[in-house]
């Protein structure tokens, strides 16, 4: 019996810290979906995930008033969907003023070194990207759009330049010259 309780109370002491971190990162996810769906046009539904953050204190400027702040900078992705098929893969870097609980201006973040390094980490990953499926899917229709036509054409109109040729034969054949 002592065991099994010695047991629960490890795993309670073991899942508490996790619970606390999930908790922050539903508060952050939250938040960055909200500005994803503002500035997106076809921004997937809680679709942010976090990849990657950093915890620091930085000096952030609200209004005239520069404030020492908690600040947790992080990496996330969300994804926009065209026409049901095309996804893109969309990382940007947002700040999160952790004192205040809510999202910050880039520009009103005074950046450290800390921040500076994890912006150049990630600093090749930022931006739009399609999806590999999605591309698959373009490429093959768009070389369905240039390469079929034609092919179509020259299968089911053999007739129409072999035509072209039998008159010319036929004319010089019966010796008529088009000179």
């Amino acid at each position: 019996m002592k065991k099994i309780i010695f047991f629960l109370i490890l795993s309670l002491l073991w899942v508490a810290p996790f619970a606390a971190l999930a908790k922050d990162n539903q508060d952050i996810t939250g938040a960055i979906n909200k500005e994803f769906k503002k500035t997106l046009t076809y921004y997937k539904d809680n679709s942010a995930e976090i990849l990657d953050s950093l915890t620091t204190s930085a000096e952030v400027t609200e209004g005239d008033t520069k404030q020492t702040k908690n600040v947790k900078v992080v990496l996330a992705e969300g994804k926009e969907v065209r026409d049901s098929i095309f996804y893109f893969d969309i990382k940007q870097i947002y700040y999160y003023d952790l004192d205040d609980q809510k999202l910050v201006d880039s520009a009103s973040v005074t950046k450290n070194a800390q921040i500076k390094n994890f912006v150049k980490k990630h600093k090749d990953e930022i931006g739009k990207q399609i999806n590999p499926f999605s591309f698959a899917i373009f490429m093959i229709a768009l070389f369905i759009t240039i390469i079929v036509p034609p092919v179509f054409g020259t299968l089911f109109n053999k007739n129409s330049s072999s035509l072209s040729y039998r008159l010319q034969f036929e004319r010089a054949d019966a010796g008529i010259s088009r000179n």
